[in-house]
């Protein structure tokens, strides 16, 4: 006997869709904004400069878009968290008025403003996974081992 494994499909209307992508799309410029501010994050190590902030920020949106996009069945949520992204660094990126500058324009900041956006779109618009395929094994008796299909098979 094969036990098969379904989920509930549950069905979502287009209002809390709409709200859900907003709300992720506020998270997403928060962690735009953090990251963009920290990107230039460097430890001196002996007489090396490590530029440790660009990848910590890169691997946290990476990670963050990554999880979100294989928790989530629905795509709306993961586009509205990369569109937080790319707007915050976007943003933060141009140059104002005030002479403020947060992403400067060398090879790091360049790097900074393509890596960040490339990588929250690339999460929001990875193709559908493929679901697990249903369990096939047989379910065993928690008491004896013996399958219910082959009860003449002796326990160990």
């Amino acid at each position: 006997m094969t036990e098969v494994i379904e989920q509930p499909a549950v069905e979502q209307r287009t209002g809390e869709r709409i709200l859900g992508a907003l709300l992720y799309a506020l998270f997403g410029l928060i962690v735009g904004t953090v990251t963009t501010f920290l990107h230039r994050g460097r430890v001196e190590l002996f007489d090396t400069t490590l530029w440790v902030g660009i990848v910590l920020g890169l691997a946290c949106i990476l990670c963050l878009g990554i999880g979100l996009r294989l928790y989530l069945v629905d795509r709306w949520m993961t586009t509205g968290f990369a569109a937080g992204v790319v707007v915050a660094v976007g943003v933060l990126g141009l140059w104002n008025p005030g002479s403020s500058v947060v992403v400067v324009g060398d090879a790091f900041g360049l790097a900074w403003l393509a890596l960040a956006s490339l990588i929250a779109a690339a999460c929001a618009f990875w193709p559908q996974l493929p679901s697990r395929r249903a369990r096939t094994t047989p379910v065993r008796d928690e008491y004896d081992g013996r399958s219910p299909t082959n009860l003449e098979e002796s326990p160990k």
